[in-house]
């Protein structure tokens, strides 16, 4: 990726922070995280920003999605200099026209300088989808670009009864990367939905934060249990502090079907919930913050 060469960051001046709803295609890219060579979400909406503001723009996001997981509802601030002349309310539309297709900005908003989107953020939903294939199969020629795939014979009783076991807060630290596994690894599940499809399953899941590749890993175990390949009596022991009895690894879910779905902020939501409303139907709702 070439370098760019605005100057730094003003200092000393109050600037505007402004917040981003954002929705992207997370396929073609690394991940949301600036990488030294790679194309990434934050990357492509800092170069964009800085076109407009003629100085250089940081980003934070609410989260940082893996390479190829994509989101309906990521949000993101940045600070402004203090003479950016556009209206934070129309900036989405500028933004777009120097962003790829594959990244659009649904919503901007003003918000106070102490608003962070991470910190204040009290909760994320993430949405796995799955399609239902024979056994025989790996693909089918006109899937859903954006799910995993289930075998037909998958017991979706069995993978609800193993889902209850990660409600609450619990050590998940066999449920992420050991390279990047913070010192405290404990996290809290407050959702776990499967929700039937047409022609296949939509895993939901919610809590306050989760750990890198954390929602796949939960993910791959449930549809090794639905699958038959692993018993749920498993999880629990992966859950308990300390090192559990010797297991096998745990894949992790394929990227293209996650997604993040909506980040939570309470009373503080700087865009109208009204266009977030993401969920397919009033039922799954109700174990969702």
């Amino acid at each position: 990726m070439p370098q760019r060469t605005l100057g730094r960051p003003l200092r000393g001046m109050e600037r505007i922070r402004v917040a981003l709803l954002l929705a992207y295609d997370g396929r073609p890219f690394s991940g949301w995280q600036i990488q030294p060579r790679d194309p990434t979400v934050q990357s492509l909406l800092e170069e964009a920003l800085e076109s407009f503001a003629k100085t250089r723009v940081r980003i934070t996001g609410a989260g940082r999605t893996d390479a190829g997981v994509s989101a309906w509802g990521q949000v993101a601030h940045a600070d402004l200099p203090p003479d950016f002349s556009i209206p934070p309310d129309r900036l989405a539309r500028l933004l777009n026209t120097r962003l790829p297709p594959e990244i659009r900005v649904l919503e901007s908003s003003p918000v106070p300088g102490d608003f962070h989107a991470r910190h204040s953020a009290t909760g994320k939903i993430y949405k796995y989808t799955f399609r239902l294939l024979p056994r025989h199969l790996s693909h089918h020629p006109l899937d859903e670009p954006f799910s995993g795939s289930l075998h037909s014979d998958f017991n979706l009783t069995t993978a609800v009864e193993a889902s209850r076991a990660f409600i609450g807060r619990h050590d998940f630290r066999h449920f992420s990367v050991a390279s990047s596994c913070p010192e405290d690894p404990v996290r809290s599940v407050t959702g776990l939905l499967w929700e039937p499809l047409p022609a296949g399953y939509a895993l939901w899941i919610s809590g306050p934060g989760f750990l890198h590749r954390m929602v796949r890993m939960i993910g791959g175990i449930l549809k090794e249990v639905g699958e038959g390949r692993r018993s749920g009596s498993e999880i629990a022991g992966l859950l308990r502090p300390g090192s559990p009895p010797p297991f096998r690894p745990i894949t992790p879910l394929p990227p293209e079907g996650l997604a993040l779905v909506r980040v939570l902020y309470g009373n503080r939501d700087p865009f109208d919930p009204r266009f977030q409303n993401c969920y397919p139907s009033s039922r799954i709702q109700a174990p969702f913050p």
